[in-house]
């Protein structure tokens, strides 16, 4: 059935340099530059890190995620492991990507050699240590490459089985099932296996029945073993997904956000379903993944060498189907693309991460059958042939790759606004200027994420960040004369944040190519636009937050002062991830009403919100932010009244105004406005 690797016969100490070379070169790639390439964190890498894995470290050990849309478990608990040990940084973040990133080239290796011989599988595991897909998924936190060391476990497993004696070999079929079903615990593609290897058991019977008539019985048991294991996972999905129903989210949720194409087609409309086979099909050499997040946008996979070899591969085994290796690899190929086929984005490298060490098998068999390589024989043309084509595709596939990989896709913009890249600017230098302790870093998207990056790169434990949205908000860190700000490439200052900002006589000072350092005067004045009126009177809320400042901009911008009066009172704020199981709540805890009320009470328009981040707020700080209205058409001309005062968005509850006893005397502050 298949051919032994002895047929080509190679020294032992030779074949294992090999090998060992092959594997330093991958652990190399894979470990080098974490802090660099990626360039910062993304969410789903914090998410699996703070919310998933933090909740074995909190001593909860759920079978199921049903956060984030539904997480299998086990890079989650293997993860958590790691950050036990380590502690949370960048290496203790990625080493475990890193590490099963490596046992997949190993893996390659070792099922390519049994398959096809030597050569298929040192060009095979070369091109896959180089590759910009693996590349991507063995240095970043998430999930996905946890389940092609598994699944090529398993091929091994199988084939290994396949080649032993009935009886002797019923061990060999029960490690392949208890690899099949420890690969369900991995992600979603995993599911694939089986229903592989239930084909690949039809296709025995039907074209090779004496293999079939052996091993049926062990096929057999290598599903009933991956059953029983899928059984306690299978009832978690089930239950998480009932919890979820009403909401949309939970168990197998990010499954439904995805299948568009197939919820089309039960429409009627055919038409999603085949343009996204067709980009899909054409991601090895026309246009690749769209998303920035795991590619350089519509990037292919290969280059025209490797993408010429790929599909003269599938043709090579289209032409040897019969041989159940070779149609092992079409039946491989064709479920591992299948779930970019049935969803968003076509062409995903994430949901098509099955099919990555078969995508590279295929043009290594090819090199392998031109090249017709017979170590210790005489040089023969086609052994020259193949050793060019070789080389050729090696060296093109991983110059591009390699450039592609470390150079070229993590100085893109969105790259670097997906991944935080600021943040890690930011971290970088304030660890290099141990005398500043105490900073401002505007933030994009004022969420959890934003905090924990950046607290993860600081390798202080001496210094004090303060996060802000600087479109609609400044603050200024207490103590000193003047306050340190970072100001991130995005979001842009609005007019009266940057008239804040600009004030002083130091002009700011760009320290990286996205990132300008600011040295704010805390207690500015006002900006010339803006316009002033009487002050008012200080109001001290029951949380520790003080009211010392209220004013027109313009005539749609109000300008609200506040101070940190006291430690801040805050309800207990854990980190959930995005999006929450049902029923969790994951938004802010503490936010501004800002309200336009006519003169008889009536609400006019309303802008509610809080753009800083209340868990980094130190007493003494001042920040100030800007509220927008618009009142609607046909409203008053005014004067207003101004209804202002804090509330928990996740209760609604209000804030209580302290009279100067210090006792509850209202839940909010009204003000008569010029406007």
């Amino acid at each position: 059935m298949t051919r032994s690797p002895n047929q080509n016969p190679q020294s032992a100490l030779g074949r294992w340099s090999l090998v060992i070379a092959i594997l330093l070169l991958t652990w190399g790639l894979r470990l080098c530059c974490l802090k660099e390439v990626p360039p910062g964190w993304r969410d789903d890498e914090l998410i699996n890190i703070h919310a998933l894995s933090g909740e074995l470290l909190e001593g909860r050990f759920p079978l199921y995620y049903t956060g984030a849309s539904g997480h299998e478990p086990l890079y989650h608990h293997l993860h958590a492991a790691v950050h036990a040990v380590l502690g949370f940084n960048v290496l203790s973040g990625h080493l475990l990507s890193v590490a099963c990133g490596t046992l997949t080239v190993a893996l390659a290796y070792t099922l390519s050699r049994r398959l096809f011989g030597n050569a298929t599988a040192a060009v095979a595991s070369l091109a896959l240590a180089t590759s910009f897909w693996a590349l991507m998924y063995s240095r970043t936190a998430i999930r996905h490459i946890s389940l092609p060391p598994l699944a090529l476990a398993t091929f091994y497993l199988l084939w290994r089985a396949l080649r032993e004696r009935p009886g002797p070999g019923r061990r060999t079929w029960l490690l392949v099932g208890f690899t099949t079903g420890v690969s369900l615990y991995t992600y979603p593609a995993a599911r694939l296996l089986p229903i592989l290897v239930v084909s690949f058991a039809i296709y025995l019977a039907l074209f090779h029945r004496d293999s079939f008539t052996r091993h049926w019985r062990g096929l057999l048991l290598a599903l009933l073993v991956t059953g029983a294991l899928w059984i306690p996972l299978g009832v978690a999905i089930a239950q998480g997904s009932s919890e979820a129903a009403a909401q949309g989210i939970g168990a197998d949720a990010r499954i439904a956000e995805l299948a568009v194409p197939l919820q089309e087609l039960w429409a009627g409309d055919p038409r999603p379903l085949l343009e996204g086979a067709w980009k899909t099909l054409g991601m090895f050499h026309a246009t690749g993944d769209p998303e920035w997040l795991y590619n350089i946008s519509h990037r292919p996979v290969f280059n025209l060498c490797g993408a010429i070899l790929l599909w003269v591969g599938v043709a090579l085994c289209l032409y040897h189907w019969r041989e159940p290796r070779h149609f092992f690899l079409l039946l491989w190929l064709g479920l591992g693309l299948l779930p970019a086929l049935v969803s968003i984005p076509p062409a995903s490298l994430s949901h098509t991460i099955l099919a990555q060490p078969v995508a590279y098998i295929l043009p290594a068999l090819v090199v392998e059958k031109l090249g017709n390589v017979r170590i210790g024989k005489s040089i023969s043309l086609p052994t020259i042939i193949g050793c060019l084509i070789a080389c050729l595709f090696l060296t093109t596939a991983a110059a591009r790759d390699l450039y592609d990989y470390f150079i070229a896709w993590p100085r893109q913009d969105m790259v670097r606004f997906l991944y935080r890249a600021d943040y890690r600017d930011a971290a970088r230098y304030l660890d290099a200027h141990p005398e500043i302790n105490q900073v401002v870093v505007s933030s994009a998207l004022m969420g959890p994420w934003d905090r924990l990056a950046l607290d993860v790169d600081i390798q202080r434990d001496d210094i004090a960040a303060r996060l802000f949205d600087s479109s609609r908000a400044l603050v200024w860190a207490a103590g000193g004369d003047t306050s340190t700000v970072l100001l991130t490439a995005f979001p842009t200052p609005s007019a009266p944040i940057a008239s804040f900002l600009e004030q002083g006589d130091n002009p700011p000072e760009a320290i990286a190519s996205h990132l300008e350092l600011y040295t704010s005067i805390p207690n500015p004045s006002a900006p010339a636009e803006q316009e002033t009126q009487s002050p008012i009177p200080s109001f001290r809320f029951a949380n520790g937050l003080e009211l010392v400042n209220v004013s027109w901009v313009d005539d749609k911008v109000l300008l609200t002062t506040w101070l940190v009066a006291a430690p801040l009172e805050l309800p207990p704020i854990p980190v959930v991830a995005n999006p929450p199981p049902p029923g969790v709540y994951s938004g802010p805890r503490l936010a501004v009403f800002a309200h336009l009320l006519t003169a008889d009470g009536e609400l006019v328009v309303g802008d509610d919100g809080l753009w800083v981040d209340p868990l980094t707020l130190q007493p003494g700080d001042r920040f100030v932010q800007i509220h927008r209205f618009t009142p609607p058409t046909g409203a008053s001309e005014g004067p207003y009244t101004a209804e202002l005062g804090l509330y928990d968005p996740m209760t609604g509850d209000r804030w209580a105004v302290l009279d100067a006893a210090g006792r509850p005397a209202a839940d909010r502050v009204l003000l008569l406005l010029r406007k």
